[in-house]
């Protein structure tokens, strides 16, 4: 049997270099105390390992692929390439937080608690730092994870805590003698669609600070969806109709996969139309990939965003009750549907 010494190694400094040996198929690498060189070693040599994190003296135990590694090592290259010059320390910790989520999503089917058949193998990925940056899904241990690992890399004080009370995964850094919270996860939709940050301490709403990491050009999007709102009627039978379409352009919809689109048009109803009972829905094609996608719903009345017309359009009972009965489109877990499960063969 081989020394399992060897078969995994654990590397935090240089020198750990030299225990590896040909029997060595995992590589822990400790993010806690990294070195670019360190990184370019395992670019360059280690291509026969797979990989996983060590923070805080904890291992990660998931592992990835070498090309795993490689793709997400390059994204962060890129990221740190993008960044730019002559900012202070909190400045780089902001443009950190909202570059991550170019290229991460949601993905609900990593949910178990939306999947009655749960892929193990997927989630293992997802909360790997480079497995989770490479196939740009994400959640709330790898958002804080891969948060963490970019911040370390520049020599910012930052550390991984837990609120105990909503049993989230949450980022602790250190600047200039302050201490900030941060929730990467919850922030991701609004960074997407170019809005205002809620969870980056005091400094969501510090426009000055956010032009200067080049977030934003003029005004959040917020501004924009408030300026274009304001004068809608929403006493019209249609109104909901009328906000999905005003608003579709504003956050660039075509770039919001199903998860996030769903949480800002939830923020848009509530914020705008508190009153009105709007339903959001998640179902999927019954294909490979098992697609995610949104029906909105309101008064029966149910709307679906068509990405090769480009615009919201509407959706009749008869016809989601026969693509769910023929097996074309399937409804997550624990979703409900006014006018639509009663009808279902299930």
């Amino acid at each position: 049997m081989k020394n399992k010494s060897s078969l995994i190694v654990s590397i935090s400094k240089t020198s750990d270099l030299d225990k590896i040996t040909k029997d060595t198929k995992y590589i822990n690498i400790d993010i806690t105390n990294i070195s670019q060189e360190i990184i370019s070693y395992f670019i360059k040599n280690g291509t026969s390992f797979m990989y996983s994190d060590i923070i805080e003296n904890t291992p990660g135990y998931n592992y990835v692929s070498y090309n795993d590694f490689v793709k997400a090592e390059n994204i962060i290259d890129k990221i740190y390439n993008e960044m730019p010059n002559n900012l202070n320390e909190i400045e780089v910790a902001k443009y950190l937080y909202v570059a991550i989520p170019k290229y991460v999503y949601f993905d609900i089917n990593t949910d178990k608690i939306k999947n009655e058949i749960y892929n193990l193998s997927l989630m293992s990925t997802v909360n790997n730092i480079w497995g989770s940056l490479s196939s740009g899904r994400i959640n709330d241990i790898s958002a804080s994870k891969i948060y963490y690992y970019l911040c370390r890399r520049v020599s910012i004080d930052i550390s991984i805590v837990i609120d105990e009370d909503n049993k989230q995964v949450l980022t602790k850094l250190l600047i200039d003698n302050q201490v900030l919270i941060t929730d990467l996860f919850e922030d991701i939709p609004f960074i997407q669609c170019n809005m205002q940050t809620n969870h980056f301490a005091t400094y969501n709403d510090d426009i000055s600070l956010d032009k200067k990491i080049k977030y934003l050009k003029n005004k959040y999007n917020n501004y924009y969806l408030d300026k274009a709102l304001k004068n809608i009627d929403y006493t019209k039978e249609d109104c909901i109709y009328t906000i999905l379409n005003i608003t579709k352009d504003i956050i660039n919809i075509n770039t919001i996969k199903p998860v996030e689109l769903s949480i800002i048009y939830r923020y848009i109803f509530d914020r705008y139309c508190p009153n009105y009972n709007v339903k959001i829905n998640n179902l999927y094609l019954n294909n490979e990939n098992k697609n995610h996608f949104i029906i909105i719903s309101y008064n029966n009345i149910h709307y679906s965003y068509n990405y090769k017309l480009q615009k919201f359009i509407k959706v009749s009972d008869e016809d989601i009750i026969d693509n769910i009965n023929d097996g074309k489109i399937g409804l997550y877990h624990g979703e409900f549907i006014s006018n639509i499960n009663n009808y279902l063969n299930v």
